[in-house]
């Protein structure tokens, strides 16, 4: 009975996509992040945003070798307290660069989810669009183990995402307009 009812499923779904042809996409989401002007562009503002505190901590770094260094040479003969306050100012400075880095990285990251947030958020308004006008019934994105020319759709959600941008040199904080306007318009 499992056999017969099989053999009725599959000639059924096998007629219905006969009958009526189904238009697939694919998207390689990670190909559309990386041809965003706009993703890099925030990349490097986040990162201009942080440099200053990357090179205080490469100089609390040096320090931090430096007094290493110097302790490392010390001759035996030398003042034990001196050694022994040295080697505390070492770990408050070693401590200090790992809980100001932890931070910072912390901080960094924080952001450029935030940016991948907004760039998914568009990716999807996006692709929902595209779905719609072009009448697709089914769009994949990511973990494909082939994908033909035909199906992958990926350079017009590019396309699509660059004319709704005003301009290539645009960041995606003024890309938010275009996503408010997008989306009021459904």
């Amino acid at each position: 009975m499992k056999v017969l009812s099989l053999f009725f499923f599959g000639f059924f779904l096998t007629s219905a996509f006969a009958a009526n042809s189904v238009k697939i996409g694919y998207i390689d989401t990670n190909q559309v992040i990386i041809n965003l002007p706009q993703y890099q562009l925030n990349i490097d503002e986040i990162s201009k945003e942080f440099e200053p505190k990357k090179q205080k901590l490469l100089a609390l770094l040096e320090e931090i070798e430096l007094l290493r260094s110097n302790i490392n040479n010390f001759n035996k003969a030398t003042n034990k307290e001196f050694a022994q306050s040295e080697l505390t100012r070492l770990n408050l400075l070693e401590d200090s660069f790992n809980n100001e880095s932890d931070f910072w990285q912390e901080k960094m990251n924080d952001k450029k989810n935030i940016l991948l947030q907004e760039i998914e958020l568009l990716i999807n308004n996006t692709i929902n669009d595209l779905a719609i006008t072009g009448n697709y019934d089914l769009i994949l994105y990511d973990d494909a183990a082939f994908v033909s020319e035909e199906v992958n759709i990926t350079n017009m959600v590019i396309e699509k995402i660059q004319k709704l941008s005003f301009d290539s040199s645009q960041n995606l904080s003024n890309t938010k307009l275009i996503k408010w306007n997008y989306l009021s318009k459904k």
